[in-house]
């Protein structure tokens, strides 16, 4: 009976460890996306602003500052497009990296018996 409780003990134990790993996997996909996000915005807003600056202070024409604006609206696009796809790679990185860690641990287990 003892024996069935400590394994009891044990599949709980890592059924939680699973658990835990997988959130944690989870939000560092998020602060990622969140991250890339939030990067390609600013540089956006950076890249806009600066056009509209060089319009009031120098001879650009509003056609090319209007180019310069949409092009980095599109390219901003383009990334912010890409983010999901990288926050997701990244989420099935970490869980390959806890999936090794495991498999390695069951080996040196097994090694010991």
């Amino acid at each position: 009976m003892a024996q069935n409780g400590s394994g009891r003990t044990d599949d709980v134990r890592e059924i939680l460890i699973n658990v835990v790993e997988v959130e944690l996997a989870a939000l560092r996909a998020a602060v990622s996306f969140w991250q890339h996000w939030i990067e390609h915005t600013s540089n956006y807003v950076k890249t806009t602003s600066e056009a509209l600056g060089t319009m009031r202070s120098t001879g650009k024409t509003f056609d090319q500052v209007l180019l310069e604006v949409v092009d980095a609206g599109r390219e901003t696009m383009r990334l912010m497009t890409d983010v999901p796809r990288k926050s997701a790679e990244d989420f099935l990185r970490d869980l390959e990296v806890v999936s090794q860690k495991k498999a390695d641990a069951n080996r040196s287990a097994r090694a010991k018996l």
